[in-house]
């Protein structure tokens, strides 16, 4: 039996079915063919594993010799249009010989060319024409006379905000735009892809995404409007993928220069054929321009790199330099001047766009930037002009902030805690806001910030209303909520901008209607006191309930100190008690709350509590009833003019009138005795 090795399966003559004849005759028996079919296992599997050890240490290699290979398929194309060029020069020139002599090159290598130009041309027709049969809906590819197929490959296309996959493609990359195709799923026949759309490789731009969590070997297609995220299978198809489109983006910048060139070439040779027919070709001068910098002629390449790197200062002052350079005298005149131009403000309106879309609220905005994080773009849009815009934005901007640090306060405690908590929040965002708009914004602006700060602090104060004026707020707890605001916005107004008289516009209605729903509530309960006083006596059991007592009637205004009785016993009703409380209380805060535009509901409340309590003393003829009716008379309401008086500056004249009605003598102010030293001031 004969050994087993590589170099009998190498040898060029080797035929498989002989093999086995002559390995079945020289076994004897199955145990000895079994042995030799491991054996023969056993070397496959070396050799699949050395194929694999040497496909794995080259396996750079063989990326570089396809990236190579690519190249030179690009060249190819680029030789057989030169080539093609070439030959029709000398065709031309053949043809318009001067000396009228017959054509001397040689007809054989011209043929030769043709074939291979034919050739090429065949190839390229037959490759679009497959791609189409692959393609539903496909473009017609053969449209452009010199498109040429210089990359395909399937991608993941990833949601450009969520980073989330979202479906699969098969991408087309051609020397002047580029395909995008879906795959479909039930499909029948040749066609396997749907067409998508497809992007000028002019209005692309292509860049790098850096690999971030799920997202890896990826790169972003930019093609205004749209932006799309493709990710790659491994790090060295994205690299093809990016060589491909820098060699897309030089072939087309080539074929435009060269354009651009013929083009000039042209309008110079006529221009100065007009100028001067006499010359002869000899004395034709050629042109001299001066070659644009390179910086200026990457210029809208640059501007795309800034704008998508989100560098948008770095971007306006490119823009305004390339602006500036072009308008100088060396280049006032060259003939690429208009085009760059024309390029640039097409970026600016880019710009613009992607700045006025940073500052809209609806656009993933958060407001843990704070104000200052609009700050670039607003300055930006600002000299572009566009002020009115970057205004309204901003102030939406920072509505939102207002609104979100507002929301942001949580009702715990009392009312009156939470609603000087919500103030301090308000009028420091308000503080913040408008020393932004300052440094922002011209003087013939502030308008229209102090007709936002108006209304949102109508929206504040319609929230904080809802809240603290209802039936279950007492009076006492409305002032101090109210009180709490006023003092907010006085603070306020260090800033420069008082609001203080929208506020109180504000607080008009329901503090009018707080009172009047206080003197009716006053009214309701008094005739039911009045009516179930046992008119005793008041018993505060401890002489701690008396000195309380005693503090608080004090704290209103009113000593009772001499109404004490034995140690524990107040020498007056219930009911003339909570009367005496419940009437100064409505003053007091009355007075407080109101401005001068609402003191006649003031005066309107007393009146009527004081009006009423007395009518219901009126026929009652017990001697202890009458003591408290006396002690209403001369006690509590001499001292609520006197304190109206002291308040305000002037009498309340309802109350004047129903002291004399009933009789109460109210002492006069005591004169001042005032002498001067001269007759000055007389």
């Amino acid at each position: 039996m004969s050994d087993i090795n590589m170099e009998k399966f190498a040898v060029p003559e080797f035929v498989p079915e002989r093999y086995v004849k002559e390995l079945a005759k020289s076994c004897v028996g199955g145990e000895e063919l079994a042995q030799q079919k491991e054996k023969i296992q056993s070397l496959a599997e070396e050799t699949a594993s050395a194929l694999k050890k040497n496909v794995y240490e080259n396996y750079m290699q063989f990326i570089e010799t396809a990236t190579e290979i690519s190249h030179l398929e690009t060249e190819m194309y680029k030789l057989s249009h030169l080539l093609s060029d070439q030959r029709m020069v000398l065709t031309t020139l053949s043809q318009a010989s001067v000396l009228g002599n017959e054509n001397t090159l040689s007809r054989e290598s011209l043929d030769n060319h043709d074939l291979e130009a034919e050739r090429v041309e065949e190839e390229r027709k037959n490759k679009l024409n497959s791609i189409s049969e692959k393609v539903e809906n496909c473009m017609n590819l053969l449209d452009v006379p010199e498109r040429h197929l210089l990359h395909e490959g399937d991608l993941l296309e990833i949601d450009a905000e969520e980073n989330t996959a979202l479906q699969r493609m098969h991408v087309y990359l051609f020397n002047d735009c580029l395909m995008l195709t879906s795959w479909i799923s039930n499909r029948r026949g040749p066609m396997r892809y749907k067409f998508q759309t497809s992007y000028p490789i002019s209005t692309l731009a292509v860049v790098n995404v850096r690999d971030l969590g799920t997202v890896k070997q990826a790169f972003k297609v930019l093609a205004f409007p749209d932006t799309r995220v493709f990710q790659c299978n491994s790090l060295t198809i994205k690299k093809d993928w990016l060589d491909k489109f820098d060699v897309a983006k030089k072939m087309h910048i080539e074929k435009e220069n060269l354009k651009q060139k013929k083009k000039d070439s042209q309008d110079k040779i006529k221009h100065e054929s007009l100028e001067s027919p006499s010359l002869s070709v000899e004395e034709v001068p050629s042109p001299q321009i001066a070659p644009l910098p390179d910086w200026l002629a990457d210029v809208t390449e640059e501007l795309d790199v800034f704008i998508v790197e989100r560098h948008f200062q770095k971007t306006y002052d490119l823009m305004v330099s390339a602006q500036r350079a072009l308008s100088t005298e060396e280049f006032k005149t060259h003939p690429q001047r208009t085009e760059i131009l024309k390029k640039i403000e097409q970026k600016q309106k880019v710009l613009t766009e992607i700045l006025l879309k940073e500052l809209d609220v609806t656009h993933n905005w958060s407001p843990r930037g704070g104000l200052r994080s609009s700050r670039p773009p607003v300055l930006i849009l600002n000299k572009f002009n566009m002020t009115s815009q970057a205004c309204e934005l901003f102030l939406d901007i920072c509505s939102h902030t207002v609104k979100a640090h507002v929301k942001a306060v949580q009702l715990e405690g009392s009312i009156h805690s939470y609603v000087k908590q919500v103030g301090e929040v308000f009028f420091c965002s308000l503080s913040d806001a408008l020393t932004e708009f300052i440094s922002l914004f011209p003087k013939n602006k502030l308008s229209a910030f102090i007709v936002w700060a108006s209304m949102q602090l109508r929206v504040l104060m319609s929230q904080i209303i809802k809240q603290v004026f209802t039936p279950q707020c007492a009076l006492d707890s409305v002032l101090e909520c109210v009180q709490s605001l006023r003092e907010q916005c006085t603070l306020f107004c260090e800033f420069g901008l008082d609001l203080r008289f929208q506020m109180n516009s504000c607080l008009r209605t329901p503090i009018i209607k707080a009172l009047r729903e206080y003197k009716e509530k006053i009214v309701d309960s008094m005739k039911n006191k009045v009516s179930e006083d046992k008119w005793t006596p008041v018993n505060m059991h401890t002489k701690v309930g008396v000195n309380k007592f005693l503090s608080q009637m004090e704290n209103l205004g009113l000593i009772l100190v001499r109404y004490v009785i034995n140690e524990t016993w107040v020498d007056l009703s219930s009911s003339t008690i909570w009367f005496a409380q419940s009437i100064i209380t409505v003053q007091n805060v009355g007075l407080e709350i109101v401005t001068k535009d609402m003191m006649d509901v003031v005066d309107e409340c007393i009146y009527a509590i004081f009006n009423s309590r007395l009518k219901f003393s009126v026929g009652n003829d017990s001697s202890y009833a009458q003591k408290n009716f006396k002690f209403i008379l001369e006690t509590v309401m001499p001292h609520m003019i006197k304190t109206y008086k002291e308040k305000v500056g002037y009498d309340n004249v309802k109350l004047l009138d129903l002291a004399v009605k009933y009789g109460v003598h109210i002492a006069p102010p005591k004169k001042s005795n005032i002498t001067y030293s001269s007759n000055e001031y007389l």
